[in-house]
């Protein structure tokens, strides 16, 4: 008697599954072993997607827990997009630690796409100076120092531009082009407001976007005197320590402006703050696919940041 269709579907399953483990079992390699926590991962989706299908009662799509990271992050998140826009030159002193958010306004060639959009040009953190800090006076001026930090950066490259020019194919940056938005926040909830906040813009300057990083090196270090200029230093020079004849460019100017350009076809910038704030709130929609943040960078095949490159390690 033949056996139902289905019957015979799932037992194809398990056989095919025991054999996986056979094969782990057989060969002691890492590689092997590797492979195959690789392939069951990426079918682990689709096998929980057929279990749903094959199930008279719906399953939302996620389930809201507070206490998940991914949710913190996109809260958090969601909370900085909602505080209001300041000129970066007009940061004022506060207590506290969090997130924050640098917005272009100019006419730079290379960042003209994203000026006057919601997608801003780097994110970042600042962590707080107690680790088990519980108020804002405990965290420290943390935030307003990071962001002050960035404000001194550009300042100096404007005025090396005003002062000594730049080469031919360059452009200028102002202090006045830029604006930020800043959220002070529980600590270590700024942990994962980043994470998710990188991976929602792909921010241009950020290291893990692989187009235009450096911006928030700190200086130069002895042993490093030799190596590599980031691209941030290569198309904004000022910083006296990256303009060292010794060091060689990471990449040229063309090179970066194609990164740019290829990271904003693949993650466009957001126009609007009405529509950007639709779409966060839609990710926590449970009747709605499930919309998570792309965890690989559109330049993710792309070389990027290593220890060659002159300048402390970015924060």
């Amino acid at each position: 008697m033949a056996r139902a269709p289905d019957k015979e579907a799932a037992t194809s399953l398990s056989r095919i599954l025991a054999e996986i483990v056979a094969f782990a079992g057989a060969d002691g390699s890492e590689g092997v072993r590797r492979r195959i926590r690789k392939a069951l991962a990426e079918h682990a989706d689709a096998v929980e997607r057929a279990r749903s299908d094959a199930d008279s009662i719906r399953l939302p799509t996620s389930v809201f827990d507070p206490a998940d990271p991914k949710i913190v992050g996109r809260m958090v998140s969601l909370a900085l997009v909602t505080q209001p826009m300041v000129p970066l030159s007009d940061v004022r002193p506060t207590y506290g630690s969090g997130v924050y958010a640098i917005y272009y306004r100019g006419q730079h060639p290379l960042y003209f796409a994203i000026s006057n959009t919601e997608t801003p040009i780097y994110v970042g953190k600042a962590d707080p100076r107690n680790s088990d800090a519980s108020t804002p006076r405990e965290q420290g001026d943390r935030l307003t120092g990071r962001l002050l930090e960035h404000q001194s950066t550009i300042a100096t490259v404007e005025n090396y531009a005003r002062e000594q020019g730049l080469p031919e194919g360059l452009h200028p940056l102002s202090l006045a082009d830029f604006t930020c938005r800043r959220l002070v926040c529980a600590t270590n909830a700024q942990l994962v407001a980043e994470r998710h906040l990188i991976r929602l813009f792909w921010p241009i300057w950020n290291s893990d976007t692989n187009a235009c990083w450096g911006m928030s090196k700190h200086g130069d270090a002895a042993k490093t005197r030799a190596n590599k200029r980031s691209p941030w230093d290569v198309v904004h020079p000022g910083r006296r320590w990256a303009l060292d004849e010794k060091l060689e460019d990471k990449l040229t100017p063309d090179e970066i402006r194609n990164r740019i350009n290829a990271n904003l076809i693949d993650v466009p910038p957001r126009a609007d703050h009405k529509s950007l704030v639709e779409e966060m709130l839609a990710s926590f929609l449970q009747e709605a696919p499930r919309q998570d943040e792309t965890l690989v960078p559109p330049l993710a095949g792309a070389p990027g940041p290593d220890e060659e490159e002159a300048g402390a390690d970015e924060d």
